[in-house]
């Protein structure tokens, strides 16, 4: 058995011992009785089950609960950067639990966070003329003015949003701002921070060259403000609201109120031009199946295959819950494994995007019982 071999059946084996825990529903992963997130699956961090925040009608669509809310009343600082996530996300996808899988995933490795929303019925405040904010298996707030989910008013759905943040959790050093669609590796976003002030007006995000004098950020894989940044619009937003556009294409509006106040449009690709925010699918970007329209509004070249993204993505968008899960769980497999080769044979491997890919099309072979490696991957 050759050494490629050995790598894939001791992937293959992760695998299975993590299987034997789950059970899949259609929006997710529904674990039965040792309840583990993906961020911490590694490190045995046990959910619990309880009956708070939800009737007892309720309950049979999702079972897993908490005993109480988490603390993220300060925060957590540390030798990296302390960030933020607003996340949109609308009922539908609280009701199908597609929001849920976002914060198991990924959510709550921000040290804070609220989804934004115009919350389900059962807790929709009668006066709608604050910004509200509730618990319920999550953080979320419902902003101020916002009584239906439209694409016209997304831009004021995050003014308001980023207004209550700034007046109640004003201290973190960077803002990010992302579709609940999106896969995030919070620890790559934090590692690629870790270097650059937050003092200075600026943001990263995948970048678009049109529309916006200075450029701006596709919203799906998200865009982090610097505290700098947040700040500077929100406290205009605050003196007038109109000091900002609202064109009700969020990011578009929020980009140009930061390049309004001067605000540096960052950087994100790798040494080798490598996009670490992927505005497509993750299989759309390894394959290079990009529309026409992005060929005139990236800012960076197109590229495709092992060469398309950075070892260190950090945002993917176009994800459905499963996956999330199952970029997740490829890229912790990958690190695991090299971990214990490091331990047991001192091999030091980076950890790359051509074993992360490799990683993702065997688990969902896996997952869908087909076999498409060889096909898509070719080695």
């Amino acid at each position: 058995m050759n050494l490629q071999s050995k790598y894939f059946f001791f992937i293959l084996i992760l695998v299975i011992v993590l299987i034997v825990f789950m059970i899949q529903s259609e929006n997710g992963i529904v674990i039965k009785t040792k309840i583990f997130s993906i961020a911490d699956s590694f490190q045995n961090r046990q959910l619990v089950q309880s009956e708070s925040y939800q009737s007892e009608s309720d309950q049979s669509t999702d079972p897993i609960r908490y005993t109480s809310k988490p603390d993220y009343s300060t925060p957590n600082k540390s030798v990296y950067p302390t960030v933020f996530c607003l996340i949109k996300t609308h009922p539908n996808n609280i009701k199908s639990n597609k929001s849920l899988n976002t914060y198991r995933v990924w959510g709550q490795k921000c040290d804070n966070y609220r989804f934004v929303t115009l919350l389900p019925e059962h807790l929709r405040p009668q006066n709608q003329s604050e910004t509200v904010e509730v618990f319920n298996n999550f953080y979320m707030i419902q902003p101020k003015g916002l009584t239906k989910e439209s694409h016209g008013n997304l831009t004021l759905k995050l003014y308001y949003s980023m207004i209550y943040v700034y007046q109640k959790l004003p201290s973190y050093d960077w803002y990010y701002i992302v579709d609940d669609d999106a896969y995030v590796n919070v620890a790559n976003l934090k590692n690629f921070l870790k270097d650059k002030s937050s003092n200075e007006s600026i943001t990263y995000g995948y970048n678009f060259k049109v529309i916006v004098k200075g450029g701006y950020h596709s919203g799906g894989p998200g865009y982090v403000l610097s505290n700098a940044a947040f700040t500077t619009i929100t406290k205009a937003m605050v003196e007038k609201i109109s000091n900002c556009p609202n064109t009700g294409i969020d990011d578009v509006d929020i980009n140009a109120c930061v390049r309004k106040y001067n605000g540096k449009l960052g950087k994100s690709i790798d040494e080798k031009g490598r996009e670490r925010f992927l505005v497509l699918s993750l299989m759309g970007h390894f394959l290079g199946e990009y529309p026409n329209w992005l060929h005139s509004y990236a800012e960076n070249p197109l590229k495709k295959g092992f060469d398309c993204c950075a070892d260190s993505i950090i945002a993917v968008h176009y994800m459905s819950p499963r996956d999330v899960f199952r970029l997740d769980l490829a890229i912790e497999i990958h690190k695991n494994a090299l971990n214990l080769y490091q331990k047991f044979h001192i091999l030091q491997k980076p950890v790359t995007f051509k074993n992360i890919i490799k990683n993702y099309v065997l688990l969902e072979d896996i997952e869908y019982d087909r076999n498409k490696y060889k096909e898509l991957i070719g080695d």
